[in-house]
């Protein structure tokens, strides 16, 4: 068994373990069973139970830990011996692809996990926020503003805007384009970001002559055919390069290195928004290192001083 399998096995008997103890064991009584060295290692392996790698999913759906100085304790909001459940967007972009390639040789099992999956979600047409799409439709042929919650990508804040709604751009990732009332200028808005959305009564006019100049803008930044000159050079463990090709345009190097007890591998990505680029890096943990450009890792070193200036910077590979 290699280092990497070990230890994910190691980290996996000792979710087992405190599992079937919901009262709690103490440390001693963990180590007796687990056969760590010491106190202090099992501390350690306990303090990365929330490394283990179950993408897509985040540490806090799968492993929740409490010490109260005497005993530890777990709570499993899913059941890790099992498969990993799929969300309602999961169910429905499944069933949209089986009905999209159904052929006649794999007729009868296609209609067979149809049936499965609409004994769990409701059947028909579905698209990614459709709702907010319909509102966003409707306000721009009645010019009439919008009120939207929405969440930050920098700050991970929330902010009221109010917006007369211009274009949906859908050829990438789905955005509201806008002129922001308050700031006056254009904003684009992710539509995952956008946590409520409203029609006002309020109508509006004709917008400002900049809108073809924001929109050149936005098509060198989110085009689909824009050209990133910025490119970032970045070390991935196997299982997180899968699941972050899907968010970013991943090119493998063909370079690979040992760092520590985990393989990387060496991909380019382009980034096309600084802000987004460094949150969806932090959220892989450890899996992802960043090791150019210079000011990208400085900036990811600033983010992770900022939140926590006694622990180390992992993030980053020289």
């Amino acid at each position: 068994m290699n280092p990497s399998t070990a230890r994910a096995a190691s980290k996996l008997n000792l979710i087992r373990l405190l599992a079937s103890h919901p009262e709690g064991l103490g440390l001693e009584e963990i180590q007796s069973v687990t056969g760590h060295k010491s106190i202090a290692a099992l501390k350690k392996d306990l303090g990365e139970l929330y490394m283990i790698e179950m993408y897509p999913y985040s540490p806090t759906d799968a492993v929740d830990l409490d010490f109260d100085g005497e005993k530890v304790k777990i709570r499993l909001p899913i059941a890790v011996d099992s498969a990993l459940p799929l969300s309602p967007k999961e169910w429905s972009l499944l069933r949209s692809l089986l009905v999209t390639q159904k052929t006649k040789e794999d007729s009868k099992l296609n209609d067979s996990i149809l049936n499965k999956i609409d004994s769990v979600i409701p059947s028909g047409d579905w698209s990614p926020y459709q709702k907010s799409k319909d509102t966003i439709v409707k306000a721009i042929d009645e010019k009439k503003t919008l009120t939207i919650v929405y969440w930050k990508r920098d700050t991970k804040e929330k902010e009221t805007r109010t917006l007369a709604p211009w274009l949906l751009w859908e050829e990438n990732d789905s955005y509201l384009l806008a002129y922001d009332l308050t700031k006056k200028g254009f904003r684009s808005f992710r539509l995952d970001y956008i946590l409520e959305i409203t029609i006002t009564d309020t109508k509006y006019t004709n917008l400002p002559d900049t809108a073809g100049e924001f929109l050149e803008g936005f098509k060198q930044l989110f085009g689909a055919d824009s050209e990133n000159k910025d490119v970032a050079k970045v070390w991935i463990t196997d299982s997180a390069s899968y699941h972050l090709g899907m968010k970013l345009n991943l090119k493998s190097t063909g370079v690979q290195k040992q760092i520590g007890d985990s393989l990387y591998r060496e991909f380019q990505a382009p980034i096309r928004d600084k802000n987004w680029f460094i949150q969806t890096i932090l959220g892989y943990g450890t899996s992802v290192l960043v090791s150019e450009p210079k000011e990208l890792k400085d900036s990811i070193q600033f983010h992770l001083q900022s939140i926590a200036p006694s622990k180390p910077n992992l993030h980053t590979q020289s």
